[in-house]
């Protein structure tokens, strides 16, 4: 027989176990609405690029005269028109810019502050168109056409190279001197 005392603990019991139940459902709900996941994150450095000049261009001498001189991007000298190039004094050599940074990365050159003449330092100049290549070895092609300049370049293993030439217009009636003007040359990543 149950007794009133047994039916209240009997009752709390079933009181106390639906608790515990509706407890387990709620938190069961709570964990089946909640879920997780992750994600890596990375960062890969980069090796600064860099741009060194390994070599200046050098027309060599060359004699008033209406014409061209042209010196390839490999340094080989070439004229056209009446311009005469003596074969004693300086070497025709393109310029050859080194370029560094990280494996096989591309990258963008830009000749924004280059001189489009050189100049005597008084009031005479000759203009000049550059030639313009980018390689990933250290020999040029010889390239000696001006109209399309090398605007980007890939590294290889590290390394590129950027060679300069120019085709010089020299007058019939030019003021003998010394003339001089800059390439320059900015690289960035792409």
């Amino acid at each position: 027989m149950t007794t009133p005392i047994h039916r209240i603990t009997r009752l709390q019991s079933l009181l106390a176990l639906s608790v515990l139940t509706l407890l387990g459902l709620a938190g069961m709900r709570a964990a089946q609405a909640l879920d997780n996941a992750t994600a890596s994150a990375t960062a890969v450095v980069l090796q600064p690029i860099a741009v060194t000049k390994s070599a200046d261009i050098a027309f060599g001498n060359v004699v008033a005269g209406n014409g061209n001189v042209t010196v390839a991007t490999d340094g080989t000298r070439t004229k056209s028109g009446t311009t005469v190039l003596p074969l004693f004094g300086s070497s025709p050599t393109a310029a050859r810019f080194d370029v560094t940074g990280t494996g096989s990365q591309t990258f963008t050159i830009d000749y924004t502050g280059s001189d489009t003449a050189l100049s005597d330092g008084a009031t005479h100049t000759m203009a000049v168109d550059w030639i313009t290549e980018a390689v990933t070895t250290a020999t040029p092609t010889g390239k000696t056409d001006p109209s399309s300049d090398a605007t980007s370049g890939t590294l290889a293993s590290g390394a590129a190279y950027i060679y300069v030439g120019g085709v010089l217009t020299v007058g019939a009636t030019q003021v003998a001197g010394t003339y001089t003007g800059v390439v320059k040359v900015t690289v960035a990543y792409n």
